[in-house]
């Protein structure tokens, strides 16, 4: 420290608050020294404190004016007391600053504190940019530019993804730009898998070349060939692939989850459907199920009249096991017919019956298939017709079936993509939660199945995920089939996976989720209620960076978590081409035609 001049020394020190006398002979904002000009009376900004061996990082958080009395320090001059107050700094010691090899490395640690009467001193901009560069200053991954100081923080893969991201802000802020940028920077190593859940159909348009490619009408891939991936669910868009989910390929924890059931009585009897569809066929005019080459017997009607004996040993012969496999899945009415039967047919007095009481505790069950049955949009994206296998596996397994619908979104280590945009634009809003949860539980189940370091580092990056990581209450009975992306967020990283969650309100987004992420980009969020889900959820957040959060200027954030040593205000990197998701232009309704 000894290029540069102090500019005040400690006078006391509280637990972690630090106060510093400032010298007479400074009595600017700025100090000058070899290293250049640095800030020193700014709130938010650093100071360093001579701390023998280390130098100590002060963060400054207020300024005042007090009296004189005493005098601290001695001069060669005869000492006085005059009439101008002193002008105090307080702060806290955030850190210290190291020499290691030929760099400065900083370490947080809110535990040291400096002696009294220890010296204060600008920082230099290594010293700065060593605090506020990011916890991997050589890293590939560009996360913004310190918005004092214009230093790029950057970071590491590992240190990025390894903990999971959240992304949080309000509607045009900057998020989805945000994260176009991260990808954009990602989707050229050679090594990348990323899935993108694009709820509003606005990503593909940030894997064109450029805006000015763009501007040209060159709308060609900034991936070459096979690497780059476009997938509507539904039909095609956009030049797109095309898919409608098979039901049957959502298997047993899809369809738990997009049926949500009872955990006593209706999740056996749907587990039992499940399992039991490839051994039975769907007669459409009689509306009933039958085992193949049989008469129809099985109804989900709860009917009176028809034969029950009949249907009980039809299921009793499902249950054995002892019925032949059908070549194609029947559709997802078969389902319904499977549910009621199974749970309500019972042995009589005097012969079988279908028990009315018994079929009340599946009948909202039942009643759920049909709506769903019925809703013309579901129907856009969801194969409820049933057919020959979507896999071509033969004999009908709906293991076989999940297995290779989950390559088919998420992939798997044969799949020759590094960036696979699914396009979520025609799933409806209200049916988001069932469909993207089904995906989600599936793909949990198949990714825990494979095993550790069987399934490639996969980048997950959920958008607009308030519309389907929805905290479940507590009383729901239905509470066990909604909570695979829970299990992802806790257990993911072992098999190999990274969220990047994205969402506009944090309130609605389930805290485990929240609680498991590593690194926080917080845009502007003026709500209390989602302030307050920052400062439960993050460990790295204090209330004076969380106050931050609601005044911070358009594409500005606060950077928290493992990525940097300390929250930090950067100004977010832009996407170049931009996401499909700019303002509407309202001044052109003064233009004349």
């Amino acid at each position: 420290m000894q290029d540069r001049p102090a500019i005040g020394y400690v006078v006391e020190v509280d637990g972690g608050n630090v106060s510093l006398n400032l010298l007479d002979q400074h009595r600017g904002q700025m100090a000058a020294h070899r290293s250049g000009v640095s800030e020193v009376t700014d709130v938010g900004g650093m100071l360093g404190v001579d701390g023998g061996h280390k130098l100590l990082v002060l963060r400054i958080s207020g300024l005042n004016f007090a009296e004189p009395k005493e005098v601290h320090r001695i001069s060669y001059r005869q000492p006085k007391i005059t009439d101008e107050p002193l002008r105090h700094l307080t702060g806290n010691v955030i850190g210290w600053i190291e020499l290691v090899g030929d760099g400065l490395r900083f370490r947080a640690d809110n535990l040291v504190t400096p002696a009294l009467g220890a010296e204060a001193f600008p920082l230099s901009e290594a010293e700065i940019h060593s605090i506020l560069g990011g916890t991997d200053p050589t890293g590939p991954i560009t996360l913004g530019t310190e918005f004092r100081t214009g230093n790029r923080v950057k970071v590491g893969l590992n240190t990025l993804l390894a903990q999971h991201v959240a992304v949080l802000g309000s509607s045009g802020q900057g998020k989805s730009c945000f994260t176009a940028a991260i990808l954009q920077q990602i989707a050229h190593m050679p090594r990348a898998r990323v899935v993108i859940f694009d709820i509003n159909g606005e990503y593909d348009r940030a894997f064109r070349k450029s805006e000015e490619a763009i501007r040209n009408e060159d709308l060609s891939c900034r991936l070459e060939g096979a690497l780059y991936r476009h997938t509507a669910i539904g039909a095609p868009v956009d030049g797109s692939n095309s898919l409608r989910i098979p039901y049957y390929a959502l298997g047993r924890q899809g369809l738990h989850r997009m049926l949500l059931p009872s955990e006593r009585t209706q999740r056996p009897a749907l587990s039992f459907a499940i399992d039991r569809l490839r051994n039975v066929e769907w007669h459409e005019a009689e509306r009933g199920a039958s085992l193949l080459g049989e008469p129809v017997t099985l109804f989900d009607d709860c009917r009176p009249l028809g034969d029950a004996a009949a249907a009980l040993a039809a299921i009793e012969q499902l249950r054995a096991g002892a019925t032949p496999e059908a070549n194609e899945w029947p559709p997802m009415a078969a389902v319904a017919a499977l549910v009621a039967e199974s749970h309500s047919l019972t042995q009589g007095r005097q012969r079988p019956e279908r028990n009315a009481f018994l079929y009340g505790n599946v009948s909202p069950l039942i009643t759920r298939i049909h709506r769903l049955l019925d809703d013309e949009m579901l129907q856009a994206v969801l194969d409820v017709s049933g057919g020959p296998p979507f896999s071509g596996a033969t004999p009908l397994s709906w293991e076989a079936e999940a297995e290779h619908l989950v390559k088919e979104v998420f992939g798997d280590s044969t799949t020759p993509w590094r960036v696979h945009v699914v396009n979520l634009r025609q799933v409806p809003q209200d049916l988001a939660p069932l469909v993207l949860g089904s995906l989600l539980e599936l793909y949990a189940h198949i990714l825990f199945r494979r095993g550790q370091g069987n399934s490639p580092a996969t980048l997950l990056v959920l958008e607009e995920a308030h519309h389907y990581l929805r905290p479940i209450a507590e009383q729901s009975d239905s509470i066990g089939s909604a909570l695979a992306y829970e299990r992802l967020a806790k257990e993911g990283r072992k098999f190999g996976l990274s969220l990047w969650v994205s969402t506009q309100r944090p309130t609605e987004v389930s805290s485990t989720v929240l609680s498991q992420c590593g690194t926080w980009m917080a845009f502007r969020l003026t709500s209390d209620q989602d302030l307050r889900v920052i400062s439960t959820a993050c460990e790295w957040a204090n209330p004076q960076e969380v106050k931050r959060i609601a005044g911070l200027p358009r594409q500005h954030a606060v950077l928290l978590g493992g990525s940097v040593s300390l929250p930090t205000c950067v100004l977010a990197p832009t996407a170049n081409p931009r996401t499909r998701s700019e303002d509407a232009f309202f001044d052109a309704w003064q233009d004349q035609d």
